[in-house]
């Protein structure tokens, strides 16, 4: 399996504030909005059907970009349990068991990304105040544009812990490197399991607005930047991702993403590692994240499909005679499906798997 982990998905822009004030008066307190109801909310139909054209041609994991500030952006796909996802019947996670028998419904799992961008090492979001916010993602990334912000996502953010940062990316198109990439400080967050983020998309293919000129520097810079990253890693816990900024036709598939990974000097080996197994390492790791201390989750039950799960209760009704009146509970429907009478003690637990 193949895996691009940075797919953008819009948000919708904070309403303009029409009234005008000096500066003078003390600003009012923001208030928490109600809890989203839909992802699509706020949306406009370009972007959404820009959103579903990158779909289908790949990915299955939707970014929420946030600048540097103290606060983090709600997430706007809700936990799991609250089915936010833009296409949850496609998610095997929440399908019907009716459509998830069938071999032919194709599947995508969807995860949600939050990533953030560090200029300096002083105002991040990733606080012990902001762990409940943070643990509604499932990847948490950082975006460096300093030697601070390197040094930082690094050491701090890259530690063990419900807060810690899974993929560090660092600019590559832009502008030639303006810091230093410090040996030293990247195999300490590679030994937490941090991996580096190569966006070859916005580089290698930009946009059409961008002049011709500008989108030949991008192309130099891209080249030069990304293998002195690969010199430096050596080719180890580094991952491919299409990114913002490129155009449609920029995204290419895996074969092709290794062998320009073996152009940019990263070993042959590796070089297929980048798409498969890092990112699949990643996505464990960050679910590792989300549990208590890393060791303990709360278990999620799923039936198979075609198979009736029952589980009969404990002495649910005592009569006159002293019979014991036991119901049945379909675990899918929680419906009760009979009722029976034991005199002959107290109940006992049972659990019964019958297949259709």
């Amino acid at each position: 399996m193949y895996y691009d982990l940075f797919v953008p998905f819009p948000v919708p822009d904070a309403p303009a504030t029409t009234k005008k004030s000096k500066g003078k008066a003390k600003a009012a307190p923001v208030e928490a909005g109600p809890a989203p109801t839909d992802c699509w909310a706020g949306l406009s139909s370009t972007e959404r059907a820009e959103v579903a054209r990158t779909v289908a041609l790949e990915g299955h994991s939707h970014t929420v970009t946030s600048p540097q500030s103290t606060n983090v952006i709600a997430c706007p796909f809700g936990s799991p349990e609250a089915r936010l996802l833009p296409y949850a019947d496609l998610d095997p996670r929440f399908a019907n068991t009716s459509s998830a028998s069938s071999s032919t419904q194709p599947t995508l799992v969807q995860i949600a990304r939050y990533h953030m961008r560090l200029d300096d090492g002083k105002a991040h979001p990733i606080t012990a105040g902001n762990t409940a916010a943070l643990r509604n993602y499932d990847i948490l990334s950082a975006y460096v544009g300093s030697d601070k912000a390197l040094q930082l996502a690094c050491t701090d953010l890259s530690n063990p812990g419900p807060n810690q940062i899974s993929i560090i990316t660092v600019p590559l198109h832009e502008r030639p490197y303006h810091f230093r990439l410090n040996r030293k400080q990247i195999r300490q967050a590679q030994r937490n399991g941090v991996v580096f983020e190569i966006l070859y998309s916005a580089g290698l293919f930009p946009s059409r607005s961008v002049p011709p000129d500008v989108a030949r520097k991008y192309r130099q810079n891209f080249l030069s930047n990304a293998r002195e990253l690969v010199r430096v890693t050596n080719g180890r816990g580094i991952i491919f991702s299409s990114g913002p900024g490129g155009s449609p036709e920029g995204l290419r598939g895996p074969m092709d993403i290794v062998n320009l990974a073996t152009i940019l000097g990263v070993p042959a080996n590796f070089a297929k590692e980048a798409v498969s197994n890092t990112p699949k390492m990643v996505l464990l790791r960050a679910q590792a994240r989300r549990t208590y201390k890393a060791v303990l989750s709360a278990p999620r039950i799923v039936p198979p499909p075609g198979a009736e799960v029952e589980i009969e209760a404990e002495a649910v009704k005592t009569g006159a005679d002293g019979d014991v009146e036991m119901a049945t509970v379909d675990a899918v429907t929680a419906k009760p499906v009979k009722r029976t009478s034991d005199a002959d003690g107290p109940a006992k637990k049972k659990k019964k798997v019958k297949s259709k």
